[in-house]
């Protein structure tokens, strides 16, 4: 019998290349269903097959990658690239490693060997563009595109690159040019429908800007970035109504910080005559979670509560009988204070930030009135009085944020110092409190100040009161501890620093309750592009952990929202008040941040530390100096070359009825006392401080007692014109970098200079000012660079 070879197999036998590469299919099919984990047990496999195999340990690292395993996916793809050097995928990919870590440098030199091995690389000379852009390069951005173009003219992701840096660099008919040409290749290219949006919003075609955002949001309905921008295009076509109404509509799918931050400040803008139930709903809660300034949200909310006739109606007899107090019986009935009690929007404001409005103090002031009533009243409290302990709560927590700067008549004061008398003989024997009786003291004086108030916490009031325990006894006590470790780090000079020092130290300044929540930080570099765009300024040439100086840092709000802003931000916080240190050290422990260091210093006595900054920030302090021009000369001193700094200065155009009201105090007499600032605010409310002076009552500072204070009374102020501005930054070689003001400002500054798209010509701004009185109503806050030595 002859064997035939049908039963043999002559194939010949699979190498470990091959076997590897198999797996290497298999593995990036199961990548492409989702199934990473099964993937990258191919890719293993691969390299146990064959420990060279660059493809390999190029898919390991981009797995590694995606699940932000950077470390490995940085060894994963440097093994790629020991296996073979001329694999222009793996430099690509270690490339985008680097450029997502923020190490453009490295990344782009990873894009310049890509493309040295692979001429035809478009994605490469893409990429490289990104990276010399993020460095500051954008003439060599365009020609990396440019060359991308060459190798593919219909790369629609290009032109709209091209388009974006034409735009920062004014050439919008060339931007607009590129964008257009984009949505030609792409006509779904939501990314380049929103870029033309903002180009167009730029050049003041508001039509075509609604339209562009339109069809982007259409595309991508959830993005954050074209929500926001339409809403600020809504804006500034006087349609912030329905700005507020579309932002409203996403905040459930899209509940971002962008968004947050957007509707907090388009309905600042806002007075509402009919209620809306789901506005009042995002709008409790953005007061409560602080999606912006509580103080800027305070006014749409109290229109939107006086849309509630039961109590619009109570403000207005209030109003009506004003000085006279209304009794309670009249003021309040069980449907009145049941009403107040229910209304989470009024105590989530009472409790944020000091009520800005003359008519609903007044209501507030009769209101704590008929608190003190019930508290005295021999009967005892029927259930609508008991039921409505979480409104007079908030009312506490009001006057305590406010500094008691509420008026109260003489025998109003004999009463509450009864009521005061009372709750301290309960104390001193060992009786329960009512919690009426313990509301109506809190209402008229700060618990902190009673005799031994930790007898307070005894009692362990839960509910609303223990709010009240915690603001008025553990926290001013907290605060008094920490001051005590506080490091000296200069002395206070004589004269007019000890006269300011002497002035906070009465009230920790601003008594603020909440800061807007913050976006996740950025490094120093990006967030100073992000937030002037068409600037020009050299970057730090290392911001991963810049050391900031906060000169004259008051209750932190400034030291915590800078070192919540910038990425490994270092922050030494200074001031001359003590109670202002103790307040903010208090609030950067309750925001859990580790990154600010406290100092008691004077900014006169700067210059003779050793310590340098890269960064310094002084916001509303430098004016209250004798000379502000010599505060400001010596932070210079402690500047590093190449360091920006942040200044906030009073403008002597708007704040021409803060000088009407200093004359009018000066010539009643006046002191900058509780009793005297009471006094002047009851003249200016009752209309005898004339016209100009009457509109401080438009400003959130005529609310609490410190920030009045500081608002007309203050023993040192200077203000500046933006001449002076200008020649001192001409003189010490400073850099304008550009003013922080509300958006639709700038637009309105752009299209009137629109030579000037950086919005950095003091000149301009001048004639601006000029014509527009209250543009730096808030101070002018700018930034500037100091130049680096070469």
């Amino acid at each position: 019998m002859t064997l035939t070879g049908a039963g043999l197999d002559h194939s010949l036998p699979i190498t470990p290349r091959e076997r590897a590469v198999a797996l290497i299919d298999e593995g990036n099919a199961l990548e492409e269903q989702g199934h990473a984990a099964e993937a990258m047990a191919r890719y293993d496999a691969a390299i146990q097959a064959d420990p060279r195999c660059a493809r390999a340990h190029l898919n390991r690292g981009n797995v590694l990658l995606a699940r932000a395993q950077i470390d490995e996916a940085r060894s994963a793809y440097e093994l790629a690239i020991a296996c073979d050097p001329h694999y222009a995928g793996a430099h690509f990919n270690l490339g985008n490693l680097n450029y997502r870590a923020g190490d453009f440098e490295r990344a782009l030199h990873n894009y310049q060997v890509a493309v040295g091995i692979k001429s035809d690389f478009a994605d490469a000379f893409v990429a490289m563009a990104n990276a010399l852009d993020n460095l500051g390069r954008p003439a060599e951005a365009v020609e990396s595109y440019e060359r991308a173009l060459a190798i593919n003219p219909a790369y629609a992701e290009v032109h709209l690159n091209l388009g974006v840096l034409a735009a920062n660099a004014g050439r919008y008919e060339q931007a607009a040019d590129s964008l257009r040409t984009a949505i030609g290749l792409r006509p779904d290219y939501a990314d380049a429908h929103y870029a033309l949006g903002r180009l167009s919003a730029t050049l003041g075609d508001l039509d075509t800007a609604e339209a562009s955002l339109r069809r982007a949001l259409s595309i991508t309905p959830d993005s954050e970035a074209t929500l926001s921008d339409l809403a600020t295009v809504l804006v500034l076509r006087s349609r912030a109504a329905e700005a507020v109404q579309v932002i409203t509509s996403h905040l459930e799918r899209v509940p971002t910080w962008m968004i947050k931050n957007t509707f907090a400040n388009c309905i600042a803008r806002l007075r509402f005559f009919i209620n809306d139930s789901l506005i009042r709903a995002a709008l409790t809660v953005a007061i409560t979670e602080a999606w912006g300034p509580p103080y800027q949200l305070c006014q749409p909310a109290l229109s939107l509560i006086m849309t509630d006739s039961r109590i619009a109606t109570r403000v207005r007899l209030v109003n009506e009988e004003w000085p006279a107090r209304v009794p309670r019986a009249a003021l309040f009935d069980a449907e009145g204070l049941g009403t107040l009690a229910a209304d989470f929007l009024l105590q989530a404001v009472l409790q944020a930030a000091p009520v800005s409005s003359i008519e609903f103090e007044r209501f507030l002031i009769a209101a704590r009135h008929a608190l003190l009533d019930t508290a005295t009243s021999e009967q005892r409290p029927d259930p609508s009085e008991i039921a409505a302990l979480p409104f007079y709560a908030a009312l506490a927590r009001q006057c305590f944020i406010n500094e008691y700067i509420f008026d109260c008549d003489d025998s109003e004061g004999v009463a509450a110092a009864a009521c005061r008398t009372r709750l301290l003989a309960l104390l001193d024997a060992n009786a329960a409190v009512p919690p009426l009786l313990l509301l109506a003291v809190a209402a008229y004086f700060p618990l902190y100040t009673l005799p031994e108030p930790g007898r307070l916490l005894a009692a362990n009031q839960p509910g609303p009161v223990e709010g009240v325990l915690r603001q008025q006894v553990c926290e001013p006590l907290e605060e008094r501890a920490l001051r005590s470790g506080v490091e000296r780090l200069t002395p206070i000079a004589q004269g007019v620093s000890e006269a300011v020092r002497e002035q906070y130290e009465q009230n920790p300044y601003p008594r603020w309750v909440k800061l807007p929540i913050p976006r996740a930080p950025l490094p120093f570099n990006a967030e100073l592009r992000r937030t002037f765009p068409l600037a020009r300024f050299t970057p730090l040439r290392d911001d991963s952990q810049p050391e900031i100086l906060i000169a004259g840092c008051g209750t932190g709000s400034q030291s915590i929202s800078t070192a919540q802003r910038f990425r490994g931000a270092r922050v030494l916080a200074i001031d001359l008040s003590l109670s202002s240190i103790g307040y903010a050290m208090r609030k950067t422990q309750e925001l859990g941040l580790t990154n600010i260091e406290h100092a008691h210093a004077d900014i006169l006595k700067l210059g003779d530390i050793a310590r340098t900054f890269d960064i310094i920030g002084s916001g509303g302090v430098l004016h209250h100096l004798a000379d502000p021009f010599a505060g400001w000369r010596t932070l210079l001193s402690r500047l590093r070359p190449g360091g920006f700094m942040h200044l906030g200065f009073y403008s002597e155009l708007a704040r021409r009825h803060v000088v009407a009201a200093r004359k009018f105090i000066a010539a009643r007499g006046y002191a900058s006392t509780p009793d005297d600032i009471r006094r002047f605010r009851r003249e200016l409310a009752a209309g005898d401080a004339g016209v100009e002076v009457q509109s401080l009552s438009r400003i959130p500072d005529f609310y609490s007692m410190s920030d009045c204070r500081d608002l007309a009374f203050h023993v040192q102020e200077h203000r500046l014109t933006l001449e002076q501005i200008g020649s001192f930054l001409a003189e010490s070689g400073l850099q304008f970098i550009g003013f922080e003001l509300d958006p639709c400002l700038l637009w309105r500054y752009r299209m009137r200079f629109t030579q000037d798209p950086a919005a950095t010509n003091l000149r301009n701004w001048a004639r601006f000012e000029a014509d527009n009185p209250d543009t730096f109503v808030g101070m002018y806050q700018f930034w500037i660079q100091k130049p680096a030595i070469h």
